[in-house]
């Protein structure tokens, strides 16, 4: 297998050049491959370094070969651009795990300067008195962070410790309160959309990606059309008349919903079937009827506008047509 890897990697490298590591799949493709030649040579040399963590790492190295695989697969759309928004969004999380660590950190002084001396008192007084860890749970910036991180990042028992203090001292509520509502309802929160923000702003830059997505697209949508035309073509004479095409607007379903999003009703057919029969042979062929109705239905502007342009350019050759035959007069 990592024989075919590396025949795959080389052909690529020969064929593309200084391209090849222009695209960040190809990147990921050779530090694959990198990482396996390292352990193949250490494992040829004979070298003992089974406890060193290196080798660990480059062990685990080769769960990175699933993401490679990944891409080759397109059913495997959806889970490939959620491996591509984690990759995008390293950076993000890395400074949003640095605010959150630096508000915390804040919170955290403020808590061991005014929650801890009640929560010392609060203890004295039998409170949880099945927790060991609760009497210092501010005792220092470290512990409070440590408990912050617990209780409010991952919302475990937040009540269990606040509450008992807050029932003693209310004003106590103002810290644990706000602790939690610039934490969670601030701070996670504002990671979360600056994390789809920056997935999207790179989704938008990636040109490559959306034009294979739109290329599947059109793909699957002209093999509906394909479809539809067959359907509709019932003396299979691989020409549509437009008899016919008025009857599969009522016999056939998914021309009547291709119809209905294209926002074309029975008045507008016979209109539809002339710009469709682009050659004027007054039959519509499978290349015109799937070029076109792709083409009406993707397109920005909608089908009236493209309704009214063919008029105006009807008119205006038949104006051109007239002026012509009046000055041969």
């Amino acid at each position: 297998c990592y024989g075919i890897f590396v025949v795959e990697l080389v052909l690529r490298l020969v064929t593309t050049g200084r391209e090849f590591f222009g695209e960040k799949w190809n990147r990921l493709d050779f530090f694959i491959v990198a990482i396996g030649a390292v352990e193949y040579f250490i494992s040829f040399v004979g070298l003992d370094l089974g406890g060193l963590g290196i080798i660990r790492v480059i062990r685990l190295c080769r769960l990175l070969r699933l993401m490679r695989v990944m891409r080759l697969f397109s059913v495997l759309k959806e889970l490939r651009r959620l491996m591509e928004m984690m990759g995008s969004c390293f950076k993000t999380l890395f400074w949003s795990f640095l605010l959150l660590c630096l508000l915390m950190t804040i919170w955290a002084t403020i808590a061991v300067e005014v929650l801890n001396p009640l929560v010392q008192e609060v203890a004295d007084g039998g409170a949880w008195s099945d927790c060991e860890r609760c009497r210092r749970s501010f005792s220092s910036v470290f512990m409070a962070n440590i408990t912050f991180f617990q209780t409010v990042v991952a919302g475990d028992s937040w009540g269990y410790m606040a509450v008992p203090v807050i029932e003693a001292y209310p004003l106590s509520a103002v810290v644990f309160i706000g602790a939690l509502l610039t934490l969670v309802f601030g701070v996670l929160n504002l990671i979360v959309a600056v994390i789809v923000d920056t997935f999207a702003e790179g989704r938008e830059k990636d040109v490559v990606a959306r034009a294979a997505d739109m290329d599947a697209e059109e793909v699957a949508e002209k093999r509906v059309l394909a479809s539809i035309f067959k359907k509709i073509d019932e003396d299979e004479s691989g020409a549509l008349s437009y008899e016919e095409l008025q009857q599969g607007a009522q016999k056939v379903a998914e021309l009547r919903h291709w119809l209905r999003v294209m926002d074309i009703d029975a008045r507008d057919l016979r209109q539809l079937f002339l710009i469709v029969d682009e050659d004027g042979s007054g039959e519509i062929d499978p290349e015109e009827f799937i070029e076109a109705m792709y083409r009406m239905k993707n397109a920005e502007s909608r089908t009236a506008t493209k309704f009214v342009k063919h008029i105006v350019t009807k008119l205006d050759k038949e104006q051109q047509n007239l002026k012509t035959s009046l000055e041969k007069v």
